[in-house]
């Protein structure tokens, strides 16, 4: 996951508060590794705030809050 997040880092402005993180998935994400970014999210102490499908329809993008209330 996290070479996931370093390439979409490259692609857009370095996240503030905010981070969206792609979960890639040709016709669908899997239960696995939806876990699997959450528990990476909850390791970090980050909060969900949203889940939006990719535009392009690979995958889904999961938005976390990096300084919230519960955030490190």
């Amino acid at each position: 996951m996290s070479e996931e997040r370093d390439a979409a880092r490259q692609e857009g402005p370095t996240p503030e508060r905010y981070y969206a993180q792609i979960v890639p998935g040709d016709g669908g994400v899997s239960v696995a590794r939806l876990q699997e970014a959450m528990n990476e999210g909850a390791r970090r102490s980050w909060r969900l705030v949203g889940v939006v499908n990719e535009p392009a329809g690979e995958g889904i993008i999961l938005v976390w809050d990096q300084q919230g209330f519960i955030s490190g």
